[in-house]
């Protein structure tokens, strides 16, 4: 069951990013470009 909330806020910028099974992609994206980054050959 979904709900939604409408929610009058000022001066907080906010960003939401849960995707339809609920997870966070505040939680996923960072692992995942983690993972892609250490693939990136570094040179020196």
């Amino acid at each position: 069951m979904e709900a939604i909330y409408e929610f009058d806020v000022e001066n907080m910028p906010v960003t939401v990013a849960v995707d339809s099974s609920g997870i966070s992609v505040h939680e996923t994206g960072p692992k995942e470009w983690q993972i892609k980054i250490g693939k990136i050959p570094v040179t020196a």
